[in-house]
């Protein structure tokens, strides 16, 4: 545990190297908060009463919560991996006596710590813009913790896995980009998935990516598909999913690395 340990401190430590940036997307992230409530409530005042059984609060509400969650699930470092593979230093973390996929995990997780200061400035500005509220009930509360937990390890096993791409691709750039976009969209950050057209919808739940943001969205605010508990099994079922997918890819993996530098 303590070379695990300290994975996850270098994880943690790595962006506060970089305060005024990481300081930046802070201040960005209240921004938008601040400019997502204002264009949501927009969007009410000429529709009134609800939409895709959401009202402005819920709407609102959820553009707060699904902003600042994002920022912290989404901050893992997509580029470690790839990254080491094309310096040769990826020889060197074959050779730790802790795993690779167990190093990334952790370096991944102490990113997703670093970020949590973003928790205090996304809340405390959407409370601010009064665009916020509590969970209607503690049933609600209690499921939207078990459900976070549950993201957090889909959001990490899914950037793991596309890491992974690095040892056929080498260059990942591009790829990195378009993912990106995807993931945003599809995982509800934005725009909640019961906005979506149906088809989308289909497309959307039959992906990971809304296990990570939009299913604990959907908890807090009483909307989880097929209710609480079929939720958070979705969400297990994804965990175990993408383990083994990781495993299966990294046993493919280690087999042909490829390096630039090394």
């Amino acid at each position: 545990m303590r070379r695990v340990w300290s994975q996850i401190r270098i994880g943690y430590l790595t962006p506060w190297s970089y305060r005024t940036s990481t300081l930046l997307t802070f201040g960005i992230l209240a921004i938008q908060v601040a400019l997502y409530s204002v264009v949501w409530r927009a969007i009410y005042a000429d529709q009134g009463g609800t939409v895709a059984g959401a009202d402005v609060r819920t709407a609102v509400g959820y553009a707060v919560l699904g902003l600042t969650i994002a920022s912290i699930l989404d901050t893992s470092p997509y580029w470690s991996i790839a990254a080491r593979v094309g310096d040769g230093l990826i020889g060197v973390d074959l050779t730790r006596p802790i795993g690779l996929l167990t190093q990334n995990f952790a370096v991944q997780t102490g990113y997703v710590l670093a970020a949590l200061p973003a928790v205090a400035v996304g809340l405390a500005t959407g409370l601010a813009v009064q665009g916020l509220a509590p969970p209607e009930n503690a049933e609600a509360a209690v499921g939207f913790a078990l459900s976070l937990v549950l993201a957090f390890a889909v959001s990490q096993l899914i950037t793991l896995l596309m890491a992974l791409t690095s040892f056929w691709t080498v260059e990942v750039g591009g790829f990195e980009m378009a993912f990106a976009v995807v993931r945003t969209f599809l995982s509800g950050a934005v725009l909640p998935l019961w906005f979506m057209p149906d088809w989308l919808q289909a497309i959307a739940r039959a992906l990971p990516f809304q296990a990570a943001t939009y299913t604990p969205l959907s908890v807090y605010f009483g909307r989880p598909t097929g209710g609480l508990v079929a939720a958070l099994g979705v969400q297990l079922l994804w965990v175990v999913v993408l383990t083994g997918l990781c495993a299966l890819v990294w046993s493919r993996a280690k087999h042909r690395v490829v390096v630039q530098g090394g």
